[in-house]
């Protein structure tokens, strides 16, 4: 599961993470589930894999299966 986190400062960043197992999955969504987005975002960058930095215009074009931020979740429907 590919998961682009948004982290909010001057400029915004972006980062590409891929979650490797289920087990892991099923933490981040637990996570997402009780309003814990922040702890969801920590646990992502901790434990998955990171890919790659993403730049603002980059962004809008890259497939991942969920976009997390300190303040929201969204499955991306493209």
């Amino acid at each position: 599961m590919k998961i682009l986190i948004k982290i909010q400062k001057s400029p915004t960043q972006h980062f590409l993470v891929d979650l490797p197992d289920d087990i892991l999955i099923d933490e981040i969504k637990n996570l997402i589930n009780k309003g814990r987005y922040s702890k969801a975002t920590v646990t992502a960058l901790s434990k998955g894999k990171f890919i790659r930095e993403i730049t603002d215009d980059d962004a809008k074009f890259i497939d991942a299966d969920l976009i997390l931020s300190e303040h929201h979740a969204h499955f991306d429907l493209i």
